[in-house]
């Protein structure tokens, strides 16, 4: 094979990796998965709407805008917070308008607060040991949208799993993580989130 085909071969990679990686970016996902969640749980129908668009302010609005401040205006970080200093920084800061929508949640449902209590505190997990080893939030976040999808669905979407493979490849091709730090983040957010939701729900 010469050196010509190798590397074709590896800008193919590369840019299939990328676009994986892009359109399973967690935040964007945020609006569907908080509708997914206020449609299952036990709340009048006609203020779900409401209160579909006070949370997705604080879930997704505030720290997406923010997101996109630091890497267009600020220039801060690039798109996968790749520094792991950055990434802590950026990620505490969005958990700060999480917990508003966490404690939202604890006068609205308490099935509602418990779902969105162990997300929180999955993510939470996520970033603690950031400060010591970068995890994968890409793994670890993908899993609690799976997670949580499923959960409230009977498990009828079990094959969302699946696309953790692709996500896995992707982010060792692009060299973001190894196969421990996305392993790890898959199984620590699921543990986080599975055992909350079978204490308290």
């Amino acid at each position: 094979m010469n050196q010509n085909s190798i590397s074709s071969r590896h800008t193919m990679a590369m840019l299939a990796a990328t676009v994986i990686s892009r359109i399973t970016e967690p935040l964007i996902w945020l609006p569907l998965i908080v509708w997914l969640v206020l449609r299952k749980v036990s709340l009048p129908a006609d203020k779900k709407e409401a209160y579909f668009s006070v949370l997705l302010l604080f879930v997704f609005v505030i720290p997406f805008t923010y997101f996109l401040y630091l890497i267009f205006v600020k220039k801060e970080i690039d798109i996968d917070v790749t520094q792991r200093s950055k990434r802590i920084g950026f990620t505490l800061k969005s958990m700060v308008s999480f917990s508003v929508a966490v404690g939202i949640t604890f006068f609205l449902s308490r099935e509602l607060f418990i779902i969105t209590g162990a997300v929180f505190l999955a993510t939470l997990s996520l970033v603690l040991v950031t400060l010591y080893w970068k995890i994968s939030f890409h793994g670890g976040l993908n899993t609690l949208i799976y997670s949580t999808v499923n959960y409230l669905y009977a498990w009828e979407y079990w094959w969302l799993f699946l696309f953790l493979i692709p996500i896995g490849w992707a982010r060792l091709t692009m060299r973001k993580h190894d196969l421990s730090q996305f392993v790890g983040g898959v199984l620590l957010s699921a543990a986080i989130f599975f055992i909350i939701i079978g204490l308290f729900y």
